[in-house]
């Protein structure tokens, strides 16, 4: 069986589908570091919130925050709104991100497809 003749604008169309798909792919595999690295975050946050709630509230517990290459003293309920505002937000992150990996994967998956068809016709 002979190799496919591809005229010149099939082959323009076959490397305009296979750059949209290695972008997509570039794209997916950013979204998913970050997802990854949110998911890690929110549950950092979880844990640290999980801590400070276990402590005694009498006596009352000091509570310090990190800043820089220091530590702050601060109250105990200001830590816990702080974790509780950051672990919201991680998870309203993780889950924009998510939508955003669905997305591209059907990206992905479309210029897949694409690219199978226009080889198929090319034979």
């Amino acid at each position: 069986m002979s190799a496919p003749v591809i005229d010149e604008g099939m082959q323009k169309v076959l490397m305009q589908l296979q750059a949209q798909y290695q972008d997509a792919a570039r794209q997916l595999q950013i979204v998913r570091a970050q997802h990854n690295a949110r998911q890690r975050d929110a549950k950092l946050n979880t844990l640290t919130l999980r801590e400070i709630e276990a402590l005694p509230t009498d006596p009352p517990v000091t509570c310090y925050k990190g800043v820089g290459r220091m530590f702050v003293q601060e109250p105990r309920k200001s830590v816990e709104d702080g974790l509780k505002s950051k672990a919201k937000e991680s998870s309203a992150e993780v889950a924009a991100l998510e939508k955003k990996m669905k997305y591209l994967e059907g990206e992905m998956a479309t210029a897949q497809g694409s690219l199978r068809d226009v080889l198929k016709n090319a034979q």
